[in-house]
C-alpha cells in the first residue's frame, strides 16, 4: 500500500524519471533508523545523515543500529511489521531476492536510470531481482591473490608460473603449498567454471531450462582448474577453514593465497612481505570471480518512504562514495570513482579494480551453494567425467 501511494505521489509530483530525486522531499516529521555494518560504515552513516540534512535543507531525525549486513534481511524478514527495523538498511546483494519474495524491500522508486548510467554493470544487476530496481549500490568487493614477496620475487600473472614454482617449493609433510584457496567452497572455485563460459542458469540467472553447469566452457575451465592441483597439493577437505589457510600463510609456508579484502588487516600484522594482485590468468583466461555488492535499501516497513528513498538515493550518489572510500576503505561501484581513486589507491583496491572487469554476480541460494559445494566435492574425486 505505501509503495502503491509513493508510486502515486512520485508520479504526479515529477515530469520524468531523472527529476524525481529532485522533486519530492521527506516528510515533515520523518524518523528514520538506519541499520548499517559495525565501526567504520555507522560512523559514516552518521556523517551522511548530518551531510543529507544540511546540503538539502531537511529536519530528519536519525537513529543507528550496528548490525551485519549478513543478517539484515533475515532480521527484516522476520521481524518487519511486529517490532521497529530499519527504515533505510545495508544488505548483502545476494540477500536480496529472499527479500523482495518476502515482501520487506520497497522498489527504487527514485534513481533506477541513475544507477544504470553511473555504476559498473555489476553493481546494477546485484541492484536488480527480476529485472526490477530494488537496491541502491554503495560498495563492492571480490577475491584478490595474496603472496608472499619473499618468495614470488615478482608479482604472479599467471597460474602457470605458480605451478612452476610450486615444483622446488611444495612439500605436503612440511605443509608447504605454492597455493591455497578453498577449493571445496563453490563460491571461490566457480571462477575456474566460469571464465570459458560456464553457468548455472542462462539469461543471468533467470532460466532454470538453460542450464550451463555442463556445457564446454564449463568443462574447459574445470579441467584447467584440475591442472592447478601440483600448485595446491594439500588436501582440500583439511583446509575449509580460512583461519588454518591463513595462519600457513603467515607463517610462510604458502606463497600465494586466495581470499578476499576482509584477510588483508590479519596478513599485514603478521609482518610478512605482503603482495597482492588481481587474479593471474589460467590457459590465458581471466578467471571470473564472484563480487560481493553492498546494497542500501528502503524497508517494505516504513512509515517515512520518500525520505527513506531520499536518503538511500544519497548514500549511493557520487559524492558519498567517495567519502565511504574515505572513511572505511570501502571500494566504490560508481565508475568515475573507481577511475578517479585507482592510481593513488592501496595495491589492494588496485587488484579489486582491476578485477571488477571479470566480476561475475553471485545470486545463488544457500541450498544452491552447498549443492555447488557438494559437485565440487565429486570433481575434485573423480574429475570431470562426473554427469549432471
Amino acid at each position: 500500500m505505501k509503495k502503491a501511494i509513493l508510486s502515486a505521489v512520485l508520479a504526479t509530483s515529477c515530469i520524468c524519471g531523472s527529476a524525481m530525486a529532485q522533486e519530492i522531499v521527506p516528510e515533515a516529521d520523518a524518523k528514520l533508523m538506519v541499520w548499517a555494518d559495525h565501526g567504520a560504515s555507522t560512523k559514516f552513516m552518521k556523517y551522511a545523515a548530518e551531510e543529507f540534512n544540511k546540503q538539502n535543507g531537511y529536519n530528519v531525525e536519525f537513529t543507528f543500529r550496528s548490525l551485519s549486513p549478513v543478517d539484515t534481511a533475515t532480521r527484516l524478514i522476520q521481524d518487519g511489521g511486529t517490532t521497529q527495523v530499519g527504515d533505510v538498511v545495508e544488505i548483502e546483494h545476494d540477500t536480496l531476492g529472499r527479500l523482495v519474495v518476502a515482501g520487506g524491500v520497497m522498489e527504487n522508486l527514485v534513481s533506477t536510470d541513475r544507477i544504470e548510467k553511473e555504476m559498473i554493470p555489476g553493481a546494477v544487476a546485484a541492484s536488480k531481482a527480476n529485472n526490477v530496481g530494488y537496491g541502491f549500490p554503495v560498495s563492492f568487493a571480490t577475491l584478490a591473490m595474496y603472496y608472499n614477496k619473499d618468495l614470488l620475487n615478482e608479482e604472479p600473472k599467471t597460474f602457470e608460473e605458480i605451478i612452476e614454482f610450486s615444483k622446488t617449493f611444495n612439500n605436503s609433510r612440511q605443509k608447504k603449498y605454492a597455493l591455497l584457496w578453498n577449493v571445496q567452497n563453490y563460491y571461490e572455485s566457480r571462477m575456474f567454471f566460469a571464465m570459458n563460459g560456464g553457468y548455472e542458469f542462462g539469461d543471468e540467472g533467470s532460466n532454470p531450462q538453460d542450464l550451463g553447469i555442463a556445457n564446454e566452457g564449463a568443462i574447459q575451465g574445470l579441467t584447467a582448474m584440475l591442472k592447478l592441483k601440483e600448485a595446491n597439493s594439500a588436501n582440500s577437505a583439511d583446509l575449509t577453514d580460512p583461519q588454518v589457510r591463513r595462519g600457513l600463510f603467515q607463517e610462510g609456508k604458502v606463497a600465494a593465497l586466495i581470499d578476499g579484502p576482509w584477510a588483508e588487516a590479519g596478513l599485514k600484522k603478521s609482518g610478512i612481505n605482503l603482495g597482492v594482485t588481481s587474479i593471474p590468468t589460467l590457459d590465458g583466461h581471466h578467471p571470473r570471480t564472484f563480487s560481493t555488492v553492498r546494497l542500501a535499501v528502503v524497508s517494505a516497513f516504513t512509515e517515512y518512504p520518500r525520505a527513506s528513498q531520499l536518503f538511500a538515493d544519497f548514500l549511493s550518489s557520487e559524492a558519498m562514495a567517495e567519502k565511504r572510500y574515505e572513511m572505511t576503505g570501502a571500494i566504490p561501484p560508481v565508475a568515475t570513482v573507481m577511475k578517479e581513486i585507482e592510481s593513488s589507491a592501496t595495491p589492494l583496491t588496485q587488484a579489486v579494480i582491476n578485477q571488477a572487469s571479470m566480476l561475475m554476480q553471485c545470486r545463488l541460494s544457500l541450498r544452491w551453494a552447498i549443492s555447488g559445494n557438494q559437485w565440487l566435492r565429486l570433481l575434485l574425486r573423480y574429475g570431470t567425467t562426473v554427469k549432471t
